[in-house]
């Protein structure tokens, strides 16, 4: 069955019942950049994703209204409303906590798609809803909660602090290993546990993620 864009950005279906049955359709390579004040704010945080060239190719396939191969500006644009609407509702794959808590974001423009090298690439930033002072323990991960799309931070100098503050904070790219997460969590993964909790739960556990420890 053919790969299309509607996969990745609906999301039907994708809510598995269990973490071992979860496994990725599409991959990207993904770029974070944490943008910093020089008085001590999180201000962006700008995200590039490279998608793998079979994914590229089914949305060429899907989205090529010409049939020349390739993605002209106007429908990149069509792609461009599909993702930014759709994403919207989970948070553009972006996850902040705070302490412990999380942190609201929004998205100030239309996420951006275009086409390189044989490969879909869409780059976007999105804003705090409030002021994100650098104060505390801030984790953040970019990864999809239904596990159906890889988002895979390749070096850990793709997830980086920029800005007026970069030495602010203590930096640490956190990969969990998947079988210490499972084992960690022995005791609870029941049929009970994987029929009561959401996929979103069991990503969050295994993304990627930067840690800032600001003191």
């Amino acid at each position: 069955m053919k790969l299309r864009l509607r996969d990745l950005v609906i999301l039907t279906g994708c809510l598995l019942p269990a973490a071992a049955s979860a496994h990725p359709h599409v991959f990207a390579e993904a770029r974070l950049e944490i943008e910093t004040s020089a008085d001590g704010n999180v201000t962006e945080l700008r995200n590039v994703w490279r998608f793998d060239e079979v994914f590229s190719s089914s949305v060429i396939m899907d989205f090529d209204e010409n049939a020349d191969f390739q993605l002209d500006s106007s429908e990149l644009a069509k792609i461009s409303d599909m993702v930014t609407e759709s994403l919207a509702e989970f948070n553009y794959y972006i996850n902040i906590s705070v302490n412990g808590k999380d942190a609201n974001i929004s998205l100030p423009e239309a996420i951006k798609v275009d086409y390189q090298d044989g490969q879909l690439l869409m780059f976007f930033a999105v804003v705090p809803d409030k002021k994100l002072p650098l104060d505390g323990k801030i984790a953040v991960g970019v990864f999809d909660p239904t596990m159906y799309a890889a988002l895979d931070f390749i070096n850990d100098e793709d997830m980086m602090v920029t800005g007026g503050s970069t030495s602010r904070c203590a930096r640490k790219v956190v990969r969990p290993d998947p079988d210490e997460i499972i084992a960690q969590n022995q005791a609870s993964l029941t049929e009970a546990f994987f029929e009561t909790t959401g996929s979103d739960d069991i990503s969050k556990l295994l993304a990627t993620r930067l840690e800032l420890d600001c003191q």
